[in-house]
């Protein structure tokens, strides 16, 4: 079975995963204890806007001017975060894994699945903020990398 063919049904066993509720106590075991300014991340989300930085490009922030071409979804369930970008000709990028969200709005997100291996294991730390129910702010990364996201829930 190719990746990309692997990649599709693991996000397809994903969303489907993520019709189901947790209980509160696995939720309250994983640290999705939410905040004031992030208080429910679960759902479907669409890209609207990204801005990367890295240190060895100067530091200063770039749009990324692919976004739009490459639409991408990013689908949170109480415990598991994954996302996909796919222009309708070809497959771009996904990756997933567990994710916590603590009571001063720090969004974490561990790679446990990536189309480029050496993502798998690493994590991202975002600070997050929603701007009613409907755009997610986070700016964060690892290391030198930084985004800078606006995320909008799909209805």
């Amino acid at each position: 079975m190719n990746s990309r063919l692997l990649l599709m049904v693991a996000a397809i066993v994903f969303l489907f995963a993520g019709c189901v509720a947790a209980d509160q106590e696995a939720v309250e075991e994983a640290g999705q204890m939410g905040s004031e300014d992030c208080p429910d991340l679960v759902g479907s989300w669409e890209l609207v806007e990204i801005r990367e930085s890295a240190g060895a490009l100067g530091g200063g922030f770039e749009s990324d001017p692919d976004y739009q071409q490459a639409p991408t979804l990013k689908v949170l369930n109480s415990t598991h975060w994954m996302f996909i970008r796919q222009t309708a000709d070809s497959f771009v990028h996904a990756q997933g894994g567990r994710y916590t969200l603590d009571s001063l709005g720090q969004y974490t997100e561990h790679v446990e699945y990536s189309a480029i291996p050496q993502n798998v294991g690493q994590t991202f730390e975002f600070n997050c903020r929603l701007e009613g129910d409907s755009l997610w702010h986070h700016l964060g990364g690892q290391g030198d990398a930084r985004y800078d996201e606006i995320w909008r829930r799909v209805r």
